[in-house]
């Protein structure tokens, strides 16, 4: 669906924190752009995650030079990324950690002798929370869930993801579908979401980066009939917010533990109420009877979703509350809590904490 969900919130991180008068020094991807007086942009890598020669360059070069070149490429431009830090080691106070690859730079840090942050917007794992504690690395988690298999380290706070409300924008009146967008493989599990549908027999709109082809060609596309359930594939952003628009209720059937999940707010700034599986950060996000309901399996969201048909129609309620008064609710969800400019505001907040220890 375009820009992966850790370089967007790194991106209005930097530029958040400009706007509230920081300097920030900024490293990014080769090609990358954000402009801000506040902002120096420093260019490292020019491949893998740190940058972007495309999915066939990497795939061309890997037949070339062997089927390592891709652990070689990432850790090349971590290379790059590492002299750039100790070569400005005057020109910053704190670092805000939002790799993928984030362990390399966690001993750089203590070497700098700079306090350094980790974002967490990946689940842990034993190896490098045995990292963390060595270093008492602080840590800012996207959840509080996300702190329960490792609730020993040391934690800055939680900040929420965000989104730009005026991007995703609110929709009154939708449409006859509903909606899954993400991922597709086990762990979203958006089979349920499909089967819910067919079961209750509502049309649905289904689409996202397929992550496992072999679950898809098996769990998804059987059920593909172009009619009442719909292929969208990936769409341009612009899209997607029309499609979260126009959905009556967003499907969320995740089966592991969450770290946030950025397409529940997504759809609920655009009015659209969520119907999800009560796994990882989930209930952080979903009030249950507010801005949605939290489900345990195929049979309860078939269940749910019958009462949003209910409140759909003239004078009829779900739970008690009508279909404009959930999308109402959605929203104001966001507004409250889940905005670009709260997340960075929380960002401030810990980071000043951080400094001033």
């Amino acid at each position: 669906m375009g820009q992966a969900a850790i370089e967007w919130m790194a991106y209005h991180q930097a530029l958040g924190l400009a706007k509230l008068g920081h300097k920030v020094l900024l490293f990014a991807p080769e090609g990358s752009k954000v402009e801000h007086e506040n902002i120096t942009l420093v260019n490292v890598g020019k491949g893998g995650s740190l940058s972007g020669i495309g999915k066939e360059g990497v795939d061309l070069q890997s037949k070339r030079l062997g089927t390592s070149y891709k652990m070689r490429l990432e850790i090349t431009n971590l290379g790059f990324l590492i002299g750039e830090l100790l070569d400005r080691d005057n020109q910053f106070d704190i670092l805000v950690n939002n790799l993928r690859g984030e362990a390399v730079v966690v001993p750089v840090a203590q070497l700098l002798r700079k306090p350094l942050v980790h974002v967490m917007h990946l689940p842990l794992f034993d190896e490098l929370s045995s990292l963390f504690k060595r270093y008492n690395t602080h840590l800012i988690s996207i959840s509080d869930a996300q702190r329960k298999a490792f609730p020993d380290l040391n934690y800055a706070g939680t900040v929420y993801n965000g989104v730009d409300p005026n991007f995703f924008t609110y929709n009154e009146k939708p449409e006859d579908y509903y909606l899954y967008l993400g991922s597709i493989g086990a762990n979203k599990n958006p089979k349920d979401a499909v089967l819910a549908c067919k079961k209750a027999g509502v049309k649905m709109m289904i689409g996202g980066r397929i992550k496992d082809k072999d679950y898809y060609d098996k769990e998804i596309a059987p059920h593909i009939d172009d009619k009442n359930i719909k292929w969208v594939g990936e769409m341009h952003p612009a899209d997607v917010v029309k499609l979260y628009q126009g959905a009556r209720a967003f499907l969320f059937p995740t089966l592991w533990e969450e770290p946030f999940g950025l397409v529940m707010i997504e759809a609920m700034s655009c009015g659209t109420p969520v119907i999800a599986y009560p796994n990882g950060a989930v209930p952080e996000v979903v009030e249950e009877g507010f801005n949605g309901f939290l489900v345990k399996n195929v049979g309860e969201m078939v269940g749910k979703i019958k009462e949003m048909e209910q409140c759909s129609l003239p004078d009829r309620q779900a739970g008690n509350v009508t279909m404009l008064q959930w999308r109402r609710n959605a929203r104001k969800s966001v507004e409250e809590k889940f905005t670009i400019e709260k997340m960075v505001a929380k960002y401030e907040e810990v980071l000043k904490k951080i400094l001033r220890y």
